[in-house]
């Protein structure tokens, strides 16, 4: 004799089985890896004028977590050392490239640059240190939160490019506060 319930039950049971499967299956998406475009992060907006004459002795890229960049929906993104980057956006705003007479030296330690999501936002971060000569280093952040609408990869390079833009603004005018009076 054929016990009904328990075949019955087990057959339930293995359907609910494959159900979740196929539906964990469904929820499952590939990470596609974006090499950041340097190019992509050029917003075309002015970073601001240096008052007084500095000299830019190095930018160093200390970021812990190396190449990678973070991430928005499926794109997980790898930046290679932006240093370049950030001394290319210094030399518009004036900066020498090297110690210069009656100029201040400034160093650039680049801390963070990357981008973190959460359900209705994206977070882009970049941090950088300066040092003028000997003196104590300070830190400018810039963080611009916005909605994320679908998570693409536009969204992510502009978003990075304006968290770019805010730090290196505030970089900008944080020197030209420490300018020399005169």
């Amino acid at each position: 004799m054929i016990d009904v319930s328990s075949t019955a039950s087990t057959f339930a049971a293995r359907a609910l089985t494959v159900a979740c499967c196929t539906l964990l299956g469904a929820c499952a998406f590939n990470v596609h890896k974006v090499q950041v475009d340097t190019a992509r992060l050029e917003t075309g907006k002015p970073v601001g004028t240096l008052r007084c004459a500095y000299g830019l002795t190095g930018v160093v890229d200390a970021r812990p977590a190396g190449e990678r960049a973070g991430g928005l929906g499926e794109h997980m993104l790898l930046l290679d050392d932006p240093s370049e980057l950030v001394a290319e956006r210094l030399r518009k705003a004036g900066m020498a490239d090297a110690s210069v007479p009656q100029a201040a030296d400034v160093h650039i330690t680049i801390k963070r640059f990357y981008l973190t999501q959460n359900a209705m936002s994206k977070v882009p971060v970049v941090v950088l240190q300066a040092r003028i000569g000997e003196q104590e280093p300070f830190l400018v952040r810039a963080q611009p939160v916005t909605m994320n609408w679908n998570g693409t990869e536009n969204e992510a390079y502009a978003a990075m490019a304006r968290a770019l833009q805010g730090a290196v603004t505030q970089l900008v005018s944080d020197l030209n506060g420490r300018c020399p009076a005169g």
